[in-house]
């Protein structure tokens, strides 16, 4: 709440003579959101949750009669923004986005004021509002925010990057045959041989992976499930499978910048995760060339 009141009083002064008046008129809120906001961080962690819930609330309202002055306002000013160019039409964009979020994120900090749970489908970030909240279920790292990716391993190290556009779409139990597809649509025919956790397995999985044309199916069983494969390819499958994540690992350091891009929209955040997996991916093209060259790489 303290970043849309901070984010709106920047924006509107570059827009238009409508919303700088709405920053004029509305620089009393402004002063109390910031003072609320003061005793909020140096005081909430001595007062009771009763305590802190009030001073929640109280920033909420305040942010609700700046977001009301605010809709009047970009309303009065719709007939300006023809006439806007270069920073002051990215302000007037900015202004509404930040509007327009808002709108859906009051609501769901009500809903937590009143309930003490967590509206579905939570905006965690109000300058990127299409992240979401990732479980993870780690030691350390139990829930991450950001998009959803899925990460395909080809033969050779080589890696594919598949972002997700919302939370559920790239469950391991759909990824597991959305990756198949997606390597018969890039590279037309499907791969002879596959691999997956356990996270991926299901009897109509391994049908559709069967029937999709792989020869060699090493999902993962569950339970007291038996592994469609044997022997040495079940083993050669399982390594494979294990090296995907040494890939995953070496794309979220800060060489190639995978995690915590420097980013202010859904789009440049993927743009930059598959500019770290093609880095990754020519890195290692170019390792592969100098070996076969005899070439030292040095650097």
């Amino acid at each position: 709440m303290a970043t849309f009141v901070s984010a709106v009083a920047v924006a509107s002064k570059n827009v238009g003579t409508a919303l700088k008046a709405f920053v004029a008129k509305a620089g009393g809120l402004f002063v109390q959101a910031k003072r609320k906001l003061r005793e909020f961080r140096l005081f909430a962690k001595s007062k009771s949750k009763a305590a802190r819930i009030k001073l929640v609330a109280g920033m909420a309202n305040v942010v609700d009669q700046v977001q009301k002055g605010l809709g009047i306002a970009l309303q009065a000013a719709a007939g300006q923004k023809l006439r806007l160019a270069r920073y002051r039409k990215v302000a007037w964009e900015k202004t509404q986005k930040l509007h327009g979020t808002m709108t859906k994120l009051l609501p769901q900090i009500r809903y937590w004021i009143k309930t003490g749970f967590v509206a579905a489908n939570k905006i965690v970030s109000l300058q990127i509002p299409e992240t979401y909240a990732i479980v993870r279920g780690k030691v350390g790292k139990s829930v991450e925010f950001g998009l959803n990716w899925g990460i395909a391993r080809l033969r050779g190290g080589y890696l594919l990057a598949t972002v997700a556009r919302d939370k559920r779409e790239l469950a391991d139990t759909r990824f597991a045959v959305r990756a198949v597809k997606d390597h018969i649509a890039m590279f037309g025919k499907p791969p002879k041989a596959y691999a997956y956790d356990r996270g991926g397995w299901s009897q109509p999985n391994v049908a559709e992976l069967k029937k999709l044309g792989v020869a060699q199916v090493g999902l993962a069983p569950r339970g007291q499930a038996r592994w469609e494969v044997q022997g040495k390819v079940k083993d050669r499958l399982v390594s494979e499978r294990a090296q995907v994540e040494a890939g995953i690992g070496t794309i979220k350091c800060g060489k190639y910048g995978f995690t915590r891009p420097a980013a202010r929209s859904e789009s440049t955040m993927g743009m930059c995760g598959q500019r770290a997996v093609l880095g990754f991916n020519l890195n290692k093209l170019v390792r592969g060339l100098a070996e076969r060259s005899g070439t030292v790489l040095v650097g």
